[in-house]
Order: C-alpha cells, then sequence, then structure tokens
C-alpha cells in the first residue's frame, strides 16, 4: 500500500462518504475504522432525510439541507448499481401532526412560510390525515406534510459507500484500527498514528462522530459533544400503510416491517445505555400517533451518540490554522441527511472546486479565527 493522499479517521457514514466522494475523484484515500463504538451514530440511526422537520425561517442550514435530501436521489441509484446493495431510499414524505391547537397554530405558520418560500409543503385537514394515515390518534387535529421527504437505511448506505470506495478502479483502503494521534511536521498534518503503524499523508480529514475530539494531537480542542438518542422497536400496526411521522419532537416511522420510534436528547457522555424512563417517554409519544402501538411488545430498544456543536451545525472544512487538516463532524440529528453532501463538500474543496453555497454557516472558523 503506497502513501495516501488522504487519511479519512472514522467509517462511520459521514466518513464514508467523504472516502467515496474523494476516492471518486482519483485521490488515493485510506479509512480508518476499527468497528463501531458502543453507541455509534450511524447503526443507531433511524435514516429520515427531513430537512423541514424541525426547520426555522431563518434557518441557516435549510438550503443546504433541501440540496442534501435531493441529492441521495442521485447518488442512491449509481450506488446500487454498481455495489448490488440496497440501501432503502424512498419519498413517502414526512407528516407533521398537530395534537393541540398550539401545534395547529406553529404548523400552519411553518407551511405558510416554507410555501411562500416555494416549497411543496401543505396543511392537511383532519380528514385529508386520516384518508393518509388511518390509524392515527383520535387528538389528530391536521398535519403537515413534506411529500418529498424520505429515508433511508443508514447502515445499507455506509456498507454501500464502503463497499463502492473500495472498489479496485477506485481503489480506497479500509484498515481496522482507530486513529490514536495525529503528527506534525511544521504547521502541515505529516501522519496518523494507530496502535500498530505510523501513515503518513498529505491530508486528514477527522469524522470520528462524537470520538473526534478525543483524537491526541489535535490543534485545538473541538467544540462537539455526545448526545444521547433512545430508540424504541416495535411491530408495524397490522394494516397501517408505510409512514414517517412526526409529533412534537418524537417521531415513528416503519422499516422493514418494523416502527421505528424516538428520541431522547440527553447530555449524559459516552453512557449509550438505555433507560426505562427514555423508553416510557417514547413510548407515549408513539401511542398518541399510533394508539395501536400502546400494547405492541418491544422488539428492542438501543441507544445512539449524535456528535453535537453548540450551535447544532456540523463542521465542514478546514482547520482555520493548518492548510491540509479538514473537519467533517458534529452533524447531530442531521448526520444521515448531511452525509452525502458533506462528501462531496469535502471533495470539492479538497480540489479547489468553486463551491455554489455559502459555507461560513458550517465552517469551523465561526469557532476559531486562528
Amino acid at each position: 500500500m503506497g502513501q495516501p493522499d488522504v487519511i479519512v479517521i472514522g467509517g462511520g457514514v459521514v466518513g464514508a462518504a467523504c472516502a467515496h466522494a474523494l476516492a471518486h475523484r482519483g485521490v488515493a484515500v485510506t479509512i480508518l475504522e476499527p468497528g463501531p463504538e458502543a453507541g455509534a451514530a450511524t447503526p443507531a440511526a433511524a435514516g429520515m432525510l427531513a430537512p423541514f422537520a424541525e426547520a426555522q425561517p431563518d434557518d441557516p442550514m435549510l438550503s443546504l439541507a433541501i440540496r442534501a435530501r435531493d441529492l441521495y436521489a442521485e447518488l442512491v441509484p449509481a450506488l446500487e448499481e454498481e455495489t448490488g446493495l440496497e440501501v432503502g431510499f424512498r419519498t413517502e414524505g414526512i407528516a407533521q401532526l398537530a395534537v393541540t391547537s398550539d401545534d395547529v397554530e406553529t404548523i400552519k405558520e411553518a407551511v405558510t412560510w416554507q410555501r411562500q418560500a416555494g416549497f411543496p409543503v401543505e396543511w392537511l385537514s383532519v380528514e385529508e390525515v386520516r384518508e393518509l394515515l388511518p390509524g392515527v390518534g383520535p387528538d389528530v387535529l391536521g398535519a403537515g406534510l413534506a411529500p418529498e421527504d424520505g429515508a433511508l437505511d443508514p447502515s445499507a448506505l455506509r456498507l454501500a459507500l464502503l463497499e463502492c470506495a473500495q472498489r479496485p478502479h477506485h481503489g480506497a483502503t479500509l484498515i481496522a484500527e482507530p486513529a490514536q494521534q495525529i503528527l506534525f511536521e511544521g504547521e502541515r498534518v505529516s501522519a496518523v498514528r494507530t496502535p500498530s503503524r505510523t501513515l503518513s499523508s498529505d491530508a486528514v480529514v477527522v469524522a470520528a462522530g462524537c470520538w473526534s475530539g478525543r483524537i491526541r494531537g489535535l490543534p485545538r480542542s473541538l467544540p462537539v459533544e455526545p448526545v444521547r438518542g433512545q430508540i424504541l422497536c416495535l411491530t408495524w400496526p397490522e394494516g397501517e400503510p408505510s409512514a414517517i411521522v412526526y409529533a412534537g419532537r418524537g417521531y415513528v416511522m416503519e422499516r422493514g416491517g418494523e416502527a421505528i420510534a424516538g428520541s431522547t436528547m440527553e447530555r449524559v457522555g459516552f453512557d449509550a445505555s438505555t433507560t426505562p424512563d427514555g423508553i416510557i417517554r417514547i413510548r407515549e409519544t408513539v401511542t398518541r400517533i399510533y394508539p395501536a402501538l400502546a400494547t405492541a411488545e418491544p422488539r428492542r430498544t438501543w441507544a445512539g451518540l449524535r456528535p453535537v456543536t453548540p450551535d447544532s451545525r456540523p463542521l465542514i472544512g478546514l482547520d482555520p490554522r493548518v492548510p491540509n487538516l479538514w473537519y467533517a463532524t458534529g452533524h447531530g440529528r442531521n448526520g444521515i441527511l448531511l452525509a452525502a453532501m458533506t462528501g462531496q463538500l469535502i471533495a470539492q474543496q479538497y480540489a479547489g472546486d468553486e463551491i455554489e453555497y455559502d459555507l461560513a454557516t458550517v465552517s469551523p472558523s465561526r469557532f476559531w479565527t486562528s
């Protein structure tokens, strides 16, 4: 194995997307990924592509998030054709239920500004909601619908990205070891140390999720911390059409005959365990959406650790002081939505391409100026 052009630290879905996008441009890539940590965000994620779910009128991420969602319609068919792996991509729309009068006002306001901005969202009456989602609960007063939103299987996407990047004509290499330390020569990154070797490289991309800040040798402390999200899996109600539904800050979605429901937002460090209280809160939300799930036996529960920054926006781009150290981390609740776009942006910036978006909102320099 020759010296890589780029070492990507982390092989979750964001690191896999970075490796894939770089390798497709002919860049020699080595991926350092020892295997998912307990609580790794990718295998824990539900996989929703939902840029409108929590968007605000002045959201600086919205246009990028919509383009990130739309990018999958271009990426997935090519990825599935090349690898033969299906990633469960679907665009059936996402409904945001209103179950209180305050919800009605909030969601109608959101639909109004989104339609004024030219987005194809709509308000559904109670009758329209029940036609689309016949099993929803009696409290439903209407819903907002983002018909172009959807979902995919995060673990399947990660595997397909890594498989494609490692095809002989792309040439990426995966080493099943963790990055322990980044090494420098002068002001430039020169190598990455693992438990068994030191790998020289022309550039490094840090994409290790909430573990990114634990890599020794970083030129600064990363403003990324783990936030736990617990998930509950039940059997999808018999006869109910497949759907993705939000209510409040909770959701439930059908995937493979199962109801995937979540999620909590808990700052508990690197504790990836589930708790009775967390699962009870999720169950309460799920039951309000689909009463038929009230007595369903849990199939399994799990938790993931999302990498979150102080402003809930990711770090995508160059370190402001180190000219060959890149960050692709801190995606929080939007890691799956933004993964492919993050890979594309890192590859474009690495190549020196002109970027069509103003990336100040995700630039690492918003936290550090030197």
